[in-house]
């Protein structure tokens, strides 16, 4: 009888031992890479053709989540007709993996990539004067060929019987890929060498991973997901689901009335001059907040109020600064103060794990065996040594391109502290739709200044190809993916996959958005990154001519802001990890000045008080009975978008009705 109970036992670990490593398979490598193209192709399709909502830009996008729901319903019916045929939780937690790690290229890769490069001769003019300022420091081995007519039909469209001039691009994207693919390895291996840290020790949340762990969670009773057996789910996802269908009858009787959502319902000033607060209700901050602890949530709308009053009372003292480039925020002056907490949280977290940092040191360095890296999904030798590599031929791209090194050190260190800092929020806050206070090429001037000579600031101002408009990256991604790992009983099949997806969604954005810049003329595109009289690369270039007419030394303004935010940030989180009933969470001061709090504030404000509430009257036990109506809270926004973008796309091409900014 032992016996038989054992072999049972080991017969039962050896399945789960399976089911658990089979998640990387053909099938789901194969509709893995059908959400890529999905991606890739449906996002810059929606901004630049339909004229319809944008879906790529958070850390959990709509252009993934709907073909992601889709998945799993379809899934449902299989397992219906064919249970062995239907896909396992890690099957599907692959294609959800690799549509996350698609979704920042069509746009705010692919987009800049294509916007800034080919810009400065075709944007030049008598007035902008880049003929004389940026055109003579232009490396040639990165910019489009500009003679002919390639870049004048990129723009405006090429004549009927011509071929797309490939060549003029080939060269300059394959030096712009492999920088690219570089900081993308090198967000790979932090995320590899921070994972254990920031989930083993630390116990960051995650919230964001909540929408695919809970629809691939598995009922042995039913073929549908546990959550989608609750009827309070479909509560919550008929919630947002019935206001936007309701609102896409206006598209056809623009005289029907809308229910504003998310549009603002109605905005707050707290005083003359300051910014407005407006009441947007955006449903799924609301459903990812929710698993997010309320002293995070609290401390987000409250820095957010306390830094508008704050503006007022510098607007008042007369405080400002030079403007600077890709700026996010109304909050000019205080986006440096904001800056500077936003660099002291990524430098904290690191000293907060300097304990298994060191241990990560000896295990590469000095052969130690401390820590056991079967379960990472690379090992911390190739991790380590990635890191150095990528790193290196990153500062050699930026001082081939024409920085002196210590602007090219300068700049690398902003971009990761960028990454980083982005990567932690959306982790352990749940901040989903968000960027970074300042652009990192506004500290490498205000640190210099702009008399780092005309070579580094041409390019500087091309580096914005690869980090600028920051509101969809892939290193969150990467670490959303070492978090569902969980259910690989090895993850380093799952970075196969994360390889993969990253290769094909480049080539194929790429591909498809040339077609269509050369067939419409990209300047014809509903997208101000093409704007034939500014967009991206104006905007860049521009900022270059201005810091060369009036060269300055260091800013000791932005740079004495810089210093009173992380001052502020470490005295609080001194406090918040020292004193158990410190109220307030650090992490909201780093981005109380982005533009994004005007729309997600309020929506913040609304999470934590029905959070509050519910922890108040039914603690544990009622907030996890509540999940479901938050998850179906995500879904059905998803879901309503998703429809209203096909209604444009199939009644209202090139005319649609973009439904939401995130």
């Amino acid at each position: 009888m032992r016996q038989t109970e054992r072999y049972i036992e080991r017969m039962t670990q050896s399945s789960e031992s399976s089911s658990r490593s089979s998640g990387v398979t053909f099938r789901s490598l194969l509709l893995g890479l059908g959400m890529v193209l999905l991606v890739c192709v449906g996002a810059p399709y929606s901004i630049f053709m339909v004229g319809s909502s944008e879906i790529t830009w958070s850390f959990f996008p709509i252009g993934v989540g709907v073909p992601f729901i889709l998945v799993v319903f379809g899934n449902v019916l299989v397992k219906r007709l064919r249970r062995d045929w239907a896909l396992r939780p890690a099957e599907l937690i692959t294609i959800a993996v690799m549509g996350l790690v698609a979704s920042g290229i069509p746009i705010f890769m692919v987009g800049l990539l294509l916007a800034i490069p080919s810009k400065p001769y075709y944007g030049a003019t008598p007035e902008n004067e880049w003929a004389s300022f940026v055109q003579p420091y232009l490396p040639e081995w990165a910019i489009p060929n500009p003679q002919g007519e390639a870049m004048r039909w990129f723009y405006e469209g090429m004549p009927r019987g011509e071929v797309i001039p490939y060549d003029a691009w080939i060269g300059p994207l394959f030096w712009w890929l492999s920088l690219i693919f570089a900081v993308y390895f090198a967000c790979f291996c932090l995320v590899v060498i921070l994972r254990r840290q920031w989930m083993e020790h630390e116990r960051l949340t995650f919230p964001v991973t909540e929408v695919p762990r809970l629809l691939t969670e598995e009922s042995e009773s039913s073929s549908l997901p546990q959550i989608l057996q609750s009827r309070i789910f479909w509560i919550g996802c008929g919630l947002p689901l019935s206001i936007l269908l309701f609102n896409t009858v206006s598209f056809f009787e623009p005289g029907f009335p809308k229910i504003p959502i998310p549009a603002a319902l109605t905005s707050v000033q707290l005083y003359l001059g300051a910014p407005p607060f407006s009441l947007h209700l955006y449903f799924p901050i609301i459903g990812f907040m929710y698993f997010v602890g309320t002293s995070i949530s609290f401390s987000i709308w409250f820095f957010y109020l306390l830094t508008t009053v704050e503006l007022g009372i510098v607007t008042w003292a007369g405080i400002t600064v030079t403007p600077d480039t890709f700026v996010y925020g109304s909050m000019t002056t205080l986006s440096w103060q904001a800056f500077g907490a936003f660099t002291a949280m990524v430098l904290w977290s690191l000293w907060m794990g300097r304990e298994h940092l060191c241990a990560v040191y000896r295990q590469v360095f000095k052969k130690s065996q401390e820590l056991n890296d079967d379960d990472e999904m690379m090992p911390y030798r190739l991790a380590v040594y990635g890191l150095l590599a990528a790193s290196f031929f990153i500062l050699a791209w930026f001082w081939r391109s024409g920085m002196d090194l210590h602007v090219a050190i300068l700049l690398m260190f902003g971009i990761f502290i960028a990454y980083v800092g982005i990567t932690r929020l959306v982790i352990q806050a749940g901040v989903y739709y968000l960027t970074t206070p300042m652009a990192p090429q506004a500290l490498v001037v205000a640190v210099t200044g702009t008399a780092i000579g005309p070579h580094s600031l041409v390019a500087l101002a091309l580096s914005y190809s690869l980090c600028s408009d920051i509101q969809s990256i892939f290193m969150p991604s990467a670490a959303h993916a070492s978090r569902l790992g969980e259910f690989f009983q090895h993850r380093r099949r799952l970075a196969l996959a994360i390889g993969l997806a990253v290769v094909v969604g480049f080539v194929a954005t790429i591909y498809f958005v040339l077609q269509w810049c050369y067939q419409y003329g990209a300047g014809n595109f509903r997208s101000w990154y093409f704007s034939p009289g500014a967009g991206a690369g104006g905007m860049a270039f521009d900022t270059v001519v201005r810091q060369l007419r009036n060269p300055v030394s260091t800013d000791w303004t932005k740079m004495a802001l810089f210093g009173i935010g992380a001052t502020v940030y470490s005295l609080l989180s001194f406090c918040h990890y020292r004193f158990y009933w410190w109220p307030l969470h650090p992490v909201g001061l780093t981005i109380s000045t982005l533009w994004m709090m005007q729309l997600i504030g309020f929506s913040v404000f609304i999470s934590w008080l029905l959070k509050t509430t519910i922890l108040r009257i039914g603690g544990i036990n009622l907030f996890r009975q509540l999940r479901p109506l938050f998850i179906g809270m995500i879904i059905g926004f998803f879901l309503g978008i998703g429809i209203s973008y096909g209604v444009d796309a199939i009644w209202f091409f090139g005319k649609g009705h973009p439904v939401l900014h995130g």
